[in-house]
């Protein structure tokens, strides 16, 4: 009788459930860059139905990375991701490092901001202050992330399928 196969490590099956044998190492890090800078947008709420749409786009990309690299926003990571981008966006716009939340009411924000004209109104004026910087330091940080998330994705894949790193 054949000697028992040993069953495969954590390591092995994880490693085959990342990269699949059809995909290349540039796919895999496509993939794990649009999921990646998909986490940094600022546009709360859009993240999910922005994935939906990459993966509808397109059929050789990872559609499971691309997801669990979306979920890098979670309601854990929400608020550093929102202060790091709000922070980078002062900086942009030499408004310098001092945010003064002082002026948004936390507890006046709620569902009937969203549900009627008047609390949208309501709710924009009272983040005026913060909002641009926002936006505009979300979309920088989501630009940095396509790129840092597919150049260090792509070394961490090539280094698994081939088991080398290639430099050039």
């Amino acid at each position: 009788t054949p000697p028992p196969s040993r069953k495969p490590g954590l390591w092995s099956r994880m490693k085959g459930h990342i990269l699949h044998p059809e995909l290349t190492p540039e796919q895999v890090a496509l993939s794990f860059a649009l999921g990646f800078s998909v986490s940094w947008n600022p546009l709360l709420g859009l993240h999910t139905w922005i994935c939906v749409v990459l993966c509808l786009c397109s059929r050789r990309l990872h559609r499971p990375l691309i997801f669990a690299a979306m979920l890098i926003n979670n309601p854990w990571t929400m608020v550093p991701m929102a202060t790091a981008s709000t922070y980078l966006g002062k900086l942009v716009m030499g408004r310098g490092l001092h945010l003064d939340l002082s002026g948004i009411s936390w507890e006046a924000i709620g569902w009937r901001s969203f549900a009627s004209g008047e609390g949208l109104r309501g709710l924009l004026a009272m983040m005026k202050p913060i909002l641009a910087p926002y936006l505009l330091g979300g979309f920088l940080l989501s630009a940095l992330a396509l790129a840092g998330g597919y150049a260090g994705m792509l070394w961490l894949a090539r280094t698994l399928i081939l088991g080398m790193t290639d430099t050039t």
